[in-house]
């Protein structure tokens, strides 16, 4: 049943007891204090509670510990150590002196509830509502996006330690679902936490725990496979046989070895089985996941965000932004993760327009015999070099009969002073063409002009936004999964975003006052 706060005021009340202001208005400890219940009420989480049995705790109070927990970067139960002596939480959450008004494990219950009713985002979606309804922000803007790593809860672990863990893991969740004892035979003893006891140098121990650790695996997933479980087992069943798979190779004769490279999508952690390898470049490898965030640039209020795999592509992750926004952008702008064709389609079958550069790998623009500055005529299909040559050679595809390059003639080549430069040692020129070739050089030409110089320079307001968000611990999650990961930036987003609104409306609180009456809350 939905619980809600007591307002009553009483003599142990922070503001009668100190009789003078405590906090700085502009702080988050203030605003929460002046716009807390403007902003949050026990009404918005209804449909998240039964509507009989026993009250919970205030959901807008749990929610206003969560804001201050995130910000402060504390765990659960140092949260309630502060409700109950930290007078800055105290005025925050308007709590009497001689309480904290709720036990750390209702956090827990609270984040879980959130995360049942796929709720994540609601207090970070209440207030982007409310500064859309006040005019902070307008449809049909400029948004930019951008995405940072995320550390992962989960330990990183190496191929041995992957498949015993998710070995023990099973053998687990069997023992507690059939607590008789089993007639199962394994080769190795699961009962030891921590790294097998084996000589690490030697190649042949190492291989010959590889051999016993993948026979293991197979027995026990046929002992599954052979008698009804549970969904829990399925899941981790599931796990096992795909972690065993993924870095070993075993021959015609079943003698088992580690697999040459890295899998796709490789998993590295039994405990987040979502976290993954990434890199922001291709020095800044990590490992965990991505958040992605957008933000509108006149306000700079955050107006989306996201909790992505960390080996995905930021390009990839633009439909899921732009299908769950409340508020829809007229342009979106990122760099060159965002420049590509497929990101630029999808941003415009959403009716938005792309403003990003075009990701060019290692070509070099300003490079006189780049290709680019070959001309090409679409029309009469000719290529013409940066010194007046013409060809209408080309090379088609054999099977789809589309021109893969425009060659030039020997003739046309020997002759030219610059053709050492140009082709090196070959004996003519070739320009390879793209199989989207004109899409690309037009959005090139595009990029050139003064217009989107003068608009790309606004990007940069991002990376500010993004800076603030990860300050206040973002940079790793404190809990396994994606899902749950969301929580916690939804909630630093949402404070980031409350600073911002009180800049915006330079702490008029009276904007929210009739806003809030109109919408009956």
């Amino acid at each position: 049943m939905l619980g809600k706060q007591n307002r009553q005021t009483s003599f142990m009340d922070i503001e009668a007891w100190y009789g003078g202001p405590i906090v700085a208005p502009e702080s988050i400890y203030g605003l929460l204090d002046s716009w807390g219940d403007r902003l949050i009420k026990d009404e918005d989480f209804a449909e998240l509670y039964n509507a009989t049995g026993r009250p919970s705790v205030s959901p807008a109070l749990l929610s206003k510990v969560l804001l201050l927990m995130y910000h402060d970067n504390v765990s659960d139960r140092e949260a309630h150590e502060r409700a109950k002596y930290d007078l800055r939480w105290k005025v925050a959450l308007r709590l009497p002196i001689n309480e904290a008004g709720f036990d750390y494990t209702a956090l827990c219950r609270f984040r879980a509830r959130l995360l049942i009713n796929k709720k994540q985002k609601l207090v970070f979606e209440r207030f982007l509502c409310l500064a859309k309804e006040v005019g902070i922000v307008k449809d049909g803007g400029l948004q930019i996006i951008d995405s940072s790593h995320i550390l992962g809860a989960g330990a990183v672990q190496d191929t041995y330690m992957l498949i015993k863990t998710a070995i023990q893991k099973l053998l687990k969740i069997r023992q507690k679902n059939n607590p008789q004892k089993s007639d199962l035979v394994l080769k190795l003893d699961y009962s030891q936490k921590g790294k097998p006891d084996i000589d690490w140098e030697n190649e042949e121990a190492r291989q010959q725990l590889l051999q016993n650790l993948v026979e293991d695996s197979h027995t026990l997933l046929a002992a599954v496979n052979n008698m009804e479980h549970t969904k829990e087992e399925q899941v981790a069943a599931e796990l096992l046989a795909t972690i065993t798979e993924q870095d070993i190779e075993i021959s015609p004769e079943g003698k088992v070895k580690l697999r040459n490279g890295v899998a796709k999508d490789r998993i590295i952690s039994v405990e987040d089985p979502e976290m993954r390898h990434g890199h922001k470049t291709s020095r800044g490898k990590f490992n965990g996941h991505k958040v992605q965030i957008m933000m509108d640039e006149a306000s700079e209020i955050i107006t989306n965000i996201e909790v992505t795999p960390g080996n995905q592509a930021d390009g990839d992750a633009v439909d899921e932004m732009l299908n769950g926004t409340t508020v829809k952008p007229g342009m979106i702008m990122g760099d060159t993760a965002y420049g590509t064709l497929s990101a630029r389609q999808t941003a415009e079958e959403h009716e938005t327009v792309p403003v990003a550069p075009l990701p060019m790998g290692n070509t070099d623009l300003s490079d006189p015999f780049s290709k680019y500055n070959f001309q090409i005529n679409w029309e009469t299909m000719t290529c013409t070099c940066p010194f007046g040559q013409t060809t209408t050679k080309t090379y088609k595809d054999d099977k789809t009969g589309n021109v893969k390059a425009f060659v030039f003639d020997k003739t046309q080549c020997g002759q030219c002073p610059y053709r050492h430069q140009c082709f090196g040692k070959g004996k003519r020129r070739t320009v390879s063409l793209h199989p989207q070739e004109q899409k690309r050089r037009e959005i090139l030409e595009q990029t050139k002009t003064s217009e989107f110089r003068g608009l790309y320079r606004n990007r940069a307001k991002i990376e500010r936004k993004v800076a603030h968000v990860m300050n206040h611990g973002m940079r790793k999650s404190r809990y396994n999964g994606r899902e749950k990961t969301l929580i916690q930036l939804a909630y630093k987003a949402a404070g980031v975003n409350l600073k911002r609104i009180f800049q915006c409306t330079k702490g008029d609180v009276s904007k929210f006052d009739s806003l809030t009456k109109a919408m009956g809350i």
